[in-house]
């Protein structure tokens, strides 16, 4: 008599689980091929760090981690080349500067007493003491009132900061008026911008915030302190048109 209890978990348990099997092979291979490319790699953690630091510092990864739309690029673009055209005016500037300053040394003979440089800072005027003070004085002469004011007129077409030093040789002075070089090369450098300030005629003088003054005394020489030719390139104005 045949058996009519017919039981279905029979027939799973018969063969029907047998996909556990290959899908555990599945896992265990995938998990293997993992372990091999993570054994493969190398990850320095020092290294790691230092680019998220320097992407981090240009804005292109925030706070968090996430990595940052750059909406600043066309500006930053546009602000470069605004920079550009800035530094290229001043730069034409300066030469203009430069090329009048000069031509007016030149063609009133005197490149003996006043040397024009272009420096880094701008346009440098040196007046060896001679060309504007007596011997141990700081006031003006008459006659260095005169060339001071021809390059006012110049100056005069530029708004530009000026830096006005005193320096002098190492040979000390004392007497009633000065009792260091200090002090002799602050007052003659003081006495050049009063003179763009105070003594120029109404109309004609120069505000005077845009004025540096300092005296060095004989602490920053263009040549040794070893001949008076040395001493006499030592003392002496210079007069620093900047950018």
């Amino acid at each position: 008599m045949a058996d009519n209890n017919y039981n279905v978990d029979d027939d799973d348990s018969a063969g029907g689980g047998e996909w556990l099997a290959t899908y555990g092979d599945l896992v265990t291979l995938l998990l293997c091929f993992f372990v091999l490319l993570y054994s493969m790699s190398t990850i320095d953690n020092q290294k790691f760090k230092k680019v998220i630091a320097a992407f981090n510092s240009m804005g292109i990864i925030g706070e968090s981690g996430s990595i940052k739309p750059d909406t600043s690029q066309g500006d930053s673009l546009i602000n470069l080349e605004l920079n550009n055209e800035v530094e290229a005016e001043k730069q034409e500037e300066m030469e203009d500067i430069y090329k009048k300053v000069k031509e007016l040394v030149d063609s009133n003979g005197l490149t003996e007493n006043i040397d024009v440089e272009k420096v880094q800072e701008g346009v440098l005027l040196r007046f060896k003491d001679k060309a504007l003070f007596d011997t141990g004085k700081a006031d003006l002469r008459d006659d260095s009132k005169n060339t001071l004011q021809r390059f006012a007129v110049i100056l005069r077409q530029y708004n530009k900061n000026i830096r006005i030093e005193g320096h002098t040789d190492n040979v000390p002075i004392k007497n009633s008026m000065f009792k260091s070089n200090w002090e002799l090369s602050a007052a003659r450098a003081i006495s050049v911008v009063r003179y763009f300030t105070e003594e120029l005629p109404e109309g004609e003088r120069f505000d005077s915030k845009i004025f540096e003054v300092a005296g060095y005394g004989e602490y920053r020489p263009i040549a040794p302190n070893d001949s008076e030719q040395n001493r006499q390139k030592n003392r002496r104005i210079e007069v620093t048109i900047l950018k």
